[in-house]
C-alpha cells in the first residue's frame, strides 16, 4: 500500500488509540458565511466597511469606525435539504434549526471634544459554523464492500497475534499497531486470512458478489467565535485593531453503514464520535480612507490553536454470517467504551484584502478577497507521549492547498428608513488534483470509514432595513447556500503493483436557506 491509512497514536494512562484524520483537520479548519443580518445581505463583504459586528469580525479595524455605542442581537432559522444519488438510487433528507448566530457590544469612547479620534472596545460572539445536518445514501449492487477494505488495512497482522491476545479487549489495548476497524471485523467474522500467506486476509465474500449499502449520519454541533476587539479611529482616516478570539467547538455524529450481501447475510457498523475543545486566535486589521468615497481594508487572522478531545465508540453487528462450518452465529463486537484521545491543533492563517465604495447616502458596493491555505493545518507534536503527528500533517501537506473566498455586496438606501442590499460569496475548496480525484488514500478517524470530499460553495444573499427611530433599528436576511459534494463509503486503496480497491462515490446536493433577523440599538 502507499499509505498506513489509520495512523495509530501510542497508549498512555487511560488514553486509548485511534487516528485523527485530514478531513477532521478540514472540517475545523473551514468556516461558513456567518454575521449580522446586514453584513449577511451583503455577501459578508464588510472588511473595508466597519460599523458592523460582521466587519469588525473580518477586519477589526471596523470598530474604530463606530461613532456610538451599540447592543445587537441576532437569531436565525435554517432550513437544510441534502439529496443523494448513488449511481441512480437517489435519496433525500432534511432539518429546520433555529439558532441565536450573534450577538455583540460595541462601545465609543472618543478622544477629545469631535469625533476625529476615538478608542473603541467591543465584545462579539459569533457562530462561525453549524454542523447540524442529516443526510442518507443507498444503492445497489455496489462491486466492493467495506469488508474487502477491512481485509486490506489488517494488513501485517500476523495471524498469531489474534492467538496471543484472544479477548477482544486487549487487542485494541495491543501495542502493536492494529487497526481497530480490522479488530472489528475479524472478530466479527468478515474477513478470513489469506491461505499461505501469514499477515495477508481477504473478505468472506465470493468473487464477484456484490452488496447493498446504506448510510445514514446525522451531524450536530457548532463552531462560536468569542472576540475582544480595540480599535482607534485617527482623524477619519486611518482606523487600527486587534482582536483576541476564544473559539469552541462541539462536534458530534452519528452513522450506521450496513451492507446486505448478494448471496446473504450482511453487517450493520455503528458508530458515535464527537469532539470538543477550544481554542485562541489573534487578529489584526487596518482600514486606510484616502478620500471620503473609497475605503482599502486589509487583515490577518492568526491559526486558531486548539485543545481538542476526540471521544470514540463502534460497534459491528453481523446477521446470518456462520462461525466455520457450524451452526453457530456471528454475534456483535465493540470497540472499548469511554475511548478518548486529547491532542492540539492548529488551523491555517487568513489574509483578507478589501475595497469599498460609499456613495454619499446613497448606496455603497464593497468587495472583499480571501485568502487560507490549508496545507498549513497541523497537529503539533504531543509531548505526553512523544508523538510527531509527522505523517498525518505530511498527508495534509500532499493533499491540501491554498483556497481563495470572495465576497461582494451592494446596499441602496432608498429612503433615509429603508434599505435594500444584495450579494453573493464563493468558496474555493481547497484540494489537490490526486485527493479530488480519489486517486490516494483518505485517513478517518476510528472505526468510521465513510468521508466527503466538499465541492465548491456558492452563497447568494439578499435583505432590507429598517431605521424605526434614531437609535432602534432591525435588519432582514436571506441567505441561500448550495454545494456539490462526493461521499464515499470508504476510502479506495491503492498498491504497488498497479492494482487497487475502488471506491465508489455517492454525489451529494446539499442546499440550505436561512432566515435572519438583527435587532440593533444605538445610545
Amino acid at each position: 500500500m502507499k499509505r498506513n491509512l489509520f495512523i495509530v497514536m501510542a497508549f498512555f494512562v487511560s488514553v486509548h488509540s485511534f487516528g485523527q484524520g485530514e478531513i477532521d483537520a478540514y472540517r475545523f479548519s473551514k468556516n461558513e458565511l456567518s454575521g449580522t443580518a446586514r453584513g449577511l445581505a451583503m455577501g459578508g463583504a464588510f472588511g473595508a466597511l466597519g460599523g458592523d459586528a460582521t466587519g469588525v469580525a473580518v477586519n477589526p479595524a471596523g470598530i474604530g469606525v463606530y461613532r456610538s455605542s451599540e447592543i445587537i442581537f441576532n437569531a436565525g432559522l435554517t432550513v437544510n435539504q441534502t439529496k443523494a444519488d448513488f449511481e441512480g438510487t437517489k435519496e433525500s433528507k432534511g432539518n429546520t434549526n433555529l439558532s441565536c448566530d450573534n450577538f455583540a457590544y460595541m462601545g465609543y469612547f472618543p478622544l477629545g471634544n469631535d469625533d476625529r479620534y476615538s478608542l473603541n472596545f467591543g465584545f462579539n460572539y459569533n457562530r462561525l459554523k453549524s454542523f447540524d445536518r442529516k443526510y442518507n445514501v443507498s444503492g445497489k449492487g455496489m462491486g466492493s464492500s467495506l469488508t474487502d477494505y477491512m481485509a486490506d488495512i489488517t494488513f501485517e497482522t500476523p495471524w498469531s497475534f489474534w492467538k496471543q491476545d484472544e479477548y477482544i479487549e486487549d487487542q485494541f489495548y495491543a501495542l502493536n499497531n492494529h487497526y481497530w476497524l480490522g479488530i472489528l471485523g475479524w472478530n466479527g467474522y468478515l474477513i478470513n486470512e489469506k491461505p499461505e500467506y501469514d499477515g495477508e486476509y481477504v473478505s468472506i465474500l465470493n468473487k464477484g458478489e456484490t452488496v447493498d449499502p446504506r448510510l445514514q449520519v446525522r451531524e450536530k454541533g457548532s463552531v462560536g467565535a468569542y472576540d475582544f476587539t480595540l480599535g482607534t479611529n485617527l482623524d477619519n482616516k486611518v482606523y487600527l485593531g486587534a482582536t483576541v478570539t476564544c473559539t469552541s467547538i462541539s462536534y458530534i455524529v452519528s452513522t450506521s453503514y450496513g451492507e446486505h450481501f448478494a448471496e446473504g447475510g450482511g453487517f450493520k457498523l455503528n458508530n458515535e464520535y464527537s469532539t470538543e475543545g477550544s481554542g485562541l486566535q489573534v487578529k489584526l486589521g487596518a482600514i486606510f480612507r484616502p478620500t471620503d468615497a473609497l475605503r482599502l481594508g486589509v487583515s490577518y487572522h492568526s491559526p486558531t490553536w486548539y485543545n481538542l478531545t476526540d471521544y470514540y465508540w463502534g460497534q459491528l453487528s453481523p446477521y446470518n454470517i456462520q462461525i466455520g462450518d457450524g451452526p453457530e452465529l456471528a454475534e456483535p463486537v465493540s470497540t472499548p467504551a469511554n475511548a478518548y484521545y486529547e491532542y492540539k491543533f492548529k488551523t491555517p492563517d487568513v489574509w483578507t484584502l478589501s475595497a469599498a465604495l460609499v456613495l454619499g447616502q446613497a448606496a455603497i458596493i464593497s468587495l472583499d478577497y480571501e485568502y487560507k491555505n490549508y496545507g498549513r493545518m497541523e497537529f503539533p507534536k504531543q509531548y505526553v507521549n512523544d508523538y510527531d503527528f509527522g505523517t498525518e500533517n505530511g498527508y495534509i501537506n500532499e493533499d491540501f492547498k491554498g483556497a481563495s473566498t470572495i465576497r461582494a455586496g451592494v446596499e441602496t438606501r432608498f429612503t433615509p428608513q429603508f434599505s435594500g442590499r444584495w450579494g453573493f460569496a464563493w468558496m474555493q475548496n481547497p484540494y489537490n488534483s490526486q485527493f479530488r480525484n480519489s486517486e490516494i488514500e483518505v485517513v478517518t478517524p476510528g472505526t468510521i470509514p465513510n468521508y466527503m470530499l466538499e465541492g465548491d460553495v456558492l452563497y447568494l444573499t439578499t435583505g432590507v432595513g429598517f431605521r424605526f427611530t434614531p437609535r432602534f433599528y432591525m435588519d432582514l436576511a436571506l441567505v441561500y447556500r448550495t454545494q456539490e459534494d462526493e461521499l464515499h463509503f470508504f476510502s479506495p486503496v491503492f498498491y504497488d503493483n498497479g492494482n487497487s480497491l475502488a471506491s465508489t462515490p455517492s454525489k451529494l446536493t446539499n442546499s440550505s436557506l436561512k432566515t435572519l433577523v438583527t435587532l440593533g440599538y444605538k445610545f
